[in-house]
This record gives structure tokens, C-alpha cells and sequence, in this order.
């Protein structure tokens, strides 16, 4: 196994949301607040991280300021008109609860709206009334059960 062909790139980080910004793009920026890995100083350190917009939808609860998350995701960088390295990490996944992230997470995200309606991986459920004709057809075929 040749060992410089293989790169790692991921990162796992938890920390506190300090801020949240909607560019209007595809991906939303948020930063954390997380402590410096030391064993001496207790420093802060500030995170810049870019979460795609389809994955904010379906964790936007988690998404206030002052709440603790835990999100895996990998580096990122560009070179700004300054010519200066802007570096970030891109979310893959994030969540409230470290195994979600640590073992992977097993089952859908469901939350409520304020209005009361359940969301399903980031899609509200929305209560659809039948036709007419479907409530016959339904009727129907619950007959035999009557």
C-alpha cells in the first residue's frame, strides 16, 4: 500500500453556534464556538463552517444561536481577492446527539413547525383531504371490514 496516495479530509467538531447567515446561495454559513485542544490554556476557537441549503432545511431546528452541536464534514478552502486562504469545513452531517454522528445516524429527522405540522427529513407533511371519488373508493373497500 503506497501511504501517499491516501488523503483524509474529514473532520468531527462540536461546538456552540455563534452566528448564522443566509447568502442567498446554496449553502448557509454558520460559525462555532469550541475550545482550543490543550491542555494548559483554555482559549477559544472560532469555526467557519458552510452547510448545503437541502441539509439546513431538514436540521434547521438545531439551528439557534447559543445551542451545541456536533457535525462531521470536511476541509474546504479558496484563495480570496486579497490573494489570502480562506479555510472552512463543508457539513455533511449534523446533529444534537454525538452517536448520530459518531455511528452514523439510523433513522429519519422529525421535528414540528410552528404551525404544527410534522416535517419528515426536512418535507412537511401536510394533510390532504380526499376527493370525493377516494372517499367512496375507500369506503368501499372497508366495507367488508364493517
Amino acid at each position: 500500500m503506497n501511504y501517499e496516495d491516501i488523503n483524509y479530509n474529514e473532520v468531527l467538531i462540536s461546538g456552540i453556534i455563534n452566528v448564522i447567515t443566509d447568502t442567498n446561495s446554496k449553502y448557509i454559513k454558520f460559525g462555532l464556538t469550541t475550545n482550543k485542544y490543550t491542555l494548559n490554556e483554555d482559549n477559544k476557537v472560532y469555526v467557519s463552517l458552510n452547510i448545503s441549503r437541502d441539509l439546513f432545511n431538514i436540521y434547521q431546528d438545531y439551528f439557534i444561536k447559543g445551542n451545541k452541536v456536533f457535525v462531521k464534514g470536511y476541509l474546504n478552502s479558496y484563495i480570496d481577492q486579497n490573494k489570502k486562504i480562506q479555510s472552512f469545513i463543508t457539513v455533511t452531517d449534523i446533529s444534537n446527539n454525538p452517536s448520530d454522528i459518531a455511528k452514523a445516524r439510523t433513522s429519519p429527522h422529525i421535528r414540528y413547525d410552528p404551525d404544527g405540522v410534522m416535517v419528515w427529513n426536512g418535507k412537511r407533511c401536510e394533510r390532504v383531504s380526499p376527493t370525493k371519488e377516494e372517499l367512496t373508493e375507500m369506503e368501499n373497500l372497508l366495507k367488508k371490514f364493517k
